[in-house]
């Protein structure tokens, strides 16, 4: 006989509680517990099962790496995932919502083969998406249901049949005797779990589309990317060209890989290092600076634009896209203590081209350029190596600013500082060096 119960499950990290608190005590998040009913066994000889497969024991010497990893036919996507996917492992594919996510994984099930288990979309929306991206239609086999049960029923009757799943997405999955309805914190987690049995059983790698939030995180308990082998984040601007897929976690490789993809018509096209041009053209711009930054192993280089105006608000705006906006702040008080900018009056605008999201700090100074040449209303100035500096000279090369820049206006080298510095004379520019952003006003 089954007794039913009332826990309260936290829905950022997934611990449960007896009682309800105002703050988690295990992730420190404020009014995130929610209750659910669960449902215990009185007796513990009847809740157990037995199991009837027979165990066996692996010797890691007779395990073969090669015949357990297999490539996925998008060079950027293995250089995300490491050598390619691993059989029998699970990766969680999360984006917003209209960045590409579907698409990239009907491309992925298209070159390889697989099941496509459709949750939220129908066979026929998904056939449409395969004739648009020109894909084999032979390659696919659509399994549309809500239920995890049904999925692992039909993966027991087409055994060792695919060597890839996709699971569209996991917010809409549900299993029959986990607790509360569907999205859930229960239904979610549970759901998580059994896949995570059937990839490891089965021998079939896993891809489990997730959602995000509002803040950037996968929706649903963070207890989700310590369970699976592989997180992968797909980000970039909706109306931009570029795709970045980045991954957080990654138990098979590193995690400082980054693929660069472009949409098209006819889907996403995976872009190599010396095809990437962010920075528009080599024109000198009032407001405008060039930096680089490492997109995990690789330098890109990146224009960053800004736009100082006069303010007739009693509080100034602040607009960030593309850099952090705390680190943006931060820049804005370094540039009104450093420079003599009286930012308090003045509305900042700063955005990086290309939809790319700085998360590291080689950009400050260009940022601090961008501010101060908007304010001065004129264009950085132009250097040419060993020649005068005139707007005729036809040699003339765009400068790049790259450093760190401390609450003193020092300027500091960055990592890779070498590698970025190369890469910007390879295309023609000229890195600029400096000890404190004061030099900007010479």
């Amino acid at each position: 006989m089954k007794n039913k119960e009332t826990v309260f499950v936290c829905s950022n990290c997934g611990n449960e509680f007896g009682k309800w608190m105002g703050q988690c005590s295990a992730c420190g998040e404020w009014n995130s517990l929610k209750e659910v009913k669960s449902f215990s066994s009185s007796s513990s000889l009847s809740s157990k099962k037995i199991r009837h497969e027979k165990i066996e024991i692996q010797k890691i010497d007779k395990i073969e790496e090669n015949k357990n990893i297999f490539s996925t036919g998008i060079f950027e996507f293995d250089r995300v995932l490491g050598k390619g996917i691993v059989r029998g492992s699970t990766v969680l594919f999360a984006g917003e919502p209209g960045i590409g996510k579907s698409t990239l994984l009907t491309q992925l099930v298209g070159n390889i083969g697989g099941l496509y288990v459709a949750g939220e979309e129908s066979a026929e929306q998904i056939g449409l998406r395969v004739k648009r991206l020109g894909l084999n239609p032979n390659n696919f086999d659509i399994l549309g249901t809500n239920l995890i049960d049904e999925v692992e029923e039909f993966l027991d009757r087409t055994t060792n049949l695919y060597k890839i799943a996709v699971v569209d997405s996991i917010q809409v999955m549900s299993v029959e005797n986990a607790t509360g309805v569907i999205g859930s914190v229960g239904q979610i987690k549970e759901s998580t779990f059994r896949l995570i049995q059937i990839a490891k059983k089965k021998g079939i790698t896993i891809f489990i589309v997730g959602h995000v939030t509002k803040d950037g995180d996968i929706a649903g308990p963070k207890l989700l990317e310590h369970m699976v082998d592989t997180v992968l984040y797909f980000e970039g601007e909706k109306n931009g060209e570029l795709r970045i897929l980045r991954t957080t976690k990654n138990r098979f490789g590193a995690t400082d890989e980054v693929g660069v993809f472009k949409m098209e018509e006819n889907g996403l096209k995976e872009v190599r290092g010396d095809e990437i041009n962010l920075t528009g053209d080599n024109k000198e711009k009032m407001g405008s600076a060039i930096t680089m930054v490492m997109e995990g192993a690789r330098p890109m280089m990146l224009e960053v634009q800004a736009l100082v105006v006069e303010s007739f608000a009693p509080m100034p705006k602040r607009v960030f896209s593309g850099i952090d906006y705390n680190r943006g702040q931060l820049m804005i008080a370094i540039a009104q203590k450093n420079l003599g900018i009286p930012l308090y009056k003045y509305d900042v605008f700063v955005s990086v081209t290309g939809g790319i999201k700085i998360e590291e700090t080689g950009a400050d100074l260009a940022v601090l350029a961008a501010m101060w040449s908007s304010y001065k209303e004129k264009p950085l100035q132009i250097l040419t190596p060993g020649k005068p500096v005139s707007p005729l000279n036809k040699g003339r090369s765009l400068l790049v600013y790259i450093g760190e820049v401390s609450l003193l206006g020092e300027v500091k080298k960055v990592k890779n500082w070498e590698r970025r510095k190369k890469e910007a004379e390879r295309m023609g520019r000229v890195v600029v060096e400096m000890e404190n952003v004061r030099e900007l006003k010479n």
